[in-house]
């Protein structure tokens, strides 16, 4: 009798079996069918230790971990399958609950050497150690495209778009709006990256300003000279920060006047009718003002200058920027960009005079030692009012050593260069510019002797 035979057999005797089984009672029915599904388990595992069996959606994985791609920073930057299907065969207990969780689809990227699209071969690995062959894969196979991975630092500028300045204020344009950070690091395909020249920060509201407001945003726009790389693309990318600051600073208009200060000029000097005789190439600017500063009385004069008196000849004229003496935040409405400060040349005289040594006075003189005046004497050049200089003499001119400034004196004799003051106490309109050699204050040789006990 053959296999099938005697199989048939057992099958015909377990039919038997139950049809008299529904014929008992209740507990007898239960536990007869609970011993005929143990049976009925081990007669099939005898007779059919094998089975197949599918497996559904099992992840693809890309295998690049020491790769040339990998070292390269090549990455795969889309896949043609995320899943793949598959038929196993093999042996009831190690198939039989078989599940996708146990299984990956690994695609080895091991002969990916450039960015460019790859065929890659699926393999099957079991995470459980359960043994059984793949009879197929569905698909065999994967298509990845592969670029490289680089970082791009990019400097952001402001974009904003519905936002305006109300009536007598506005927004002195997207260079002077400040975005925080103003920096920000893109990472991505170089086939996307290589060519974005810039990138802007973007705010949409439709809003008019009275004073200046900042904006919270995370929309950042990249571009390729002028075109806007595409949502597409950006997805692909990824950015090391995603919430900027836009400062927007909104101005209103307001006129100083402008004004110069006066340094080094002779005690006695007349120093406001001097400056009446000045002559600015504009008396008054038209600035922008920050809305907050409006009522900033404190600048209403501006002083754009101090001049030091020795350094003012007959006619000379000094230049300034603008924005030198423009108060933080203010900007120049006018764009003026210098004013120019002229002095006065008519009816002035100018004079070299001699002052010898017996007329310079030693003043702040320290105890303990003896001091003199090694140098015969100088020649200040003095500029006056034809009036007083016609009437200018030696005689009216003090002249001061001060031995305040920070002696250093060693032991014994040693000689001291110290800078000449002068004052003209009978003439308010006489000031000195130094020498014919260009020093601003003429300067004399002072013998320092240490005093004998």
């Amino acid at each position: 009798m053959s296999a099938l035979d005697i199989l048939g057999n057992i099958v015909k005797k377990i039919s038997i079996f139950f049809s008299r089984l529904f014929e008992k009672d209740v507990v007898v029915k239960i536990t007869s069918l609970a011993a005929a599904i143990v049976i009925w388990f081990v007669i099939s595992v005898s007779a059919y230790p094998t089975m197949k069996k599918p497996v559904y959606s099992i992840p693809v994985q890309i295998a690049l971990e020491g790769t040339y791609a990998d070292s390269h920073k090549l990455q795969a930057m889309s896949i043609s399958a995320e899943t793949v299907n598959i038929v196993v065969e093999g042996k009831r207990e190690q198939v039989g609950n078989l599940t996708a969780d146990e299984l990956v689809a690994v695609a080895s990227a091991e002969n990916v050497m450039y960015a460019t699209e790859y065929n890659l071969p699926i393999e099957i690995v079991c995470s459980s150690g359960k043994k059984f062959e793949v009879e197929s894969i569905e698909p065999a196979s994967v298509t990845v495209d592969f670029d490289e991975i680089i970082s791009k630092e990019i400097e952001l500028t402001p974009e904003l778009s519905g936002i305006s300045a109300a009536d007598g204020y506005f927004i002195d344009g997207e260079d002077n709006v400040d975005v925080v950070p103003n920096i920000v690091t893109v990472t991505g395909p170089a086939e996307i990256l290589k060519n974005v020249t810039r990138a802007s920060v973007v705010v949409s509201e439709d809003t008019s300003l009275t004073k200046t407001e900042d904006f919270i945003t995370n929309a950042v726009k990249l571009y390729r000279g002028n075109a806007v790389v595409t949502d597409k693309d950006k997805e692909r990318l990824s950015f090391d920060k995603t919430d900027f600051t836009v400062h927007v600073p909104v101005y209103g208009k307001k006129t100083v006047k402008l004004n110069v200060r006066i340094t080094n000029a002779p005690d006695g000097f007349n120093t406001a009718a001097f400056m009446e005789k000045l002559e600015l190439s504009v008396d008054e600017i038209e600035v922008a003002v920050p809305n907050e500063l409006m009522n900033d009385t404190e600048t209403e004069i501006l002083d754009i200058a101090v001049i030091d008196m020795r350094e003012v000849d007959i006619g000379k004229e000094f230049t300034f920027d603008v924005d030198s003496f423009l108060p933080e935040g203010y900007l120049d409405k006018n764009e003026i960009g210098t004013v120019t400060v002229k002095c006065p040349s008519d009816g002035l005289v100018k004079r070299t005079i001699h002052i010898t040594n017996p007329s310079m006075q030693l003043v702040n003189v320290p105890s303990g030692y003896d001091f003199r005046i090694a140098t015969s004497g100088v020649m200040p050049i003095f500029i006056g009012s034809e009036e007083s200089m016609e009437q200018l003499t030696y005689i009216d001119i003090i002249a001061r050593v001060d031995m305040l400034n920070g002696l250093n004196i060693e032991e014994g004799a040693s000689y001291l260069p110290m800078p000449v003051t002068f004052s003209i106490p009978a003439f308010d309109d006489v000031w000195c510019i130094g020498t014919e050699d260009g020093a601003l204050s003429p300067r004399v040789t002072v013998q320092v002797m240490a005093k004998e006990d």
